[in-house]
């Protein structure tokens, strides 16, 4: 989360900040950037024994990016399509047509994603569905519950005297504790 509020994120340093880097990649399809950052900037792989044992958990992780960066793209931008053609994913994603059409039609069938098959012109032709009154209330009911944390902040931003209590979060041991 902190990782998101940053408002300039340099180069990842360490393990972790590869993760959160390639994971920020992976939720917009970016599957090369993400396997880079896992695969290529980390020494962590040099540290598996056995031969050629690097190179096959490399591969098999790969081909895991590639299935998963399809999948959150489908999550993502299911919304903004109508259709959307296997060879043109098959593309994108680097994938066999046999299996991007395994991945896409297991989420049909988990109903992670509302779509169906047009066999003849190979298009995943996907479904409005509209939430449901249940679902409609939860989402007006985080949209309450995040303005009352906001108006909660800027009241406390207020009696604190106009400082952010978050800078005097940072300070609590006194001097300059790390703001970013």
């Amino acid at each position: 989360d902190f990782f998101d509020r940053q408002v300039f994120t340099g180069p990842p340093e360490n393990v972790r900040d590869h993760v959160l880097t390639a994971a920020k990649c992976l939720t917009t399809g970016d599957w090369k950037r993400c396997s880079d950052l896992i695969l290529n900037k980390m020494d962590i792989w040099n540290l598996i024994p056995g031969e050629n044992a690097a190179a096959k958990v490399k591969d098999m992780l790969l081909d895991k990016i590639k299935c998963e960066a399809l999948r959150t793209y489908l999550f993502a931008y299911s919304a903004h399509y109508d259709s959307l053609s296997l060879p043109q994913l098959c593309t994108m994603f680097d994938l066999e047509k046999r299996t991007a059409h395994g991945v896409i039609s297991k989420m049909m069938i988990n109903q992670e994603v509302h779509a169906s098959w047009d066999q003849p012109t190979e298009t995943v032709v996907l479904h409005k569905v509209e939430p449901t009154h249940l679902q409609s209330l939860a989402l007006q009911y985080a949209e309450k519950a995040s303005m009352l944390v906001e108006s909660n902040e800027r009241f406390l931003d207020a009696s604190v005297g106009g400082q952010s209590y978050k800078d005097d979060w940072g300070n609590r041991n006194g001097g300059g504790g790390g703001g970013g």
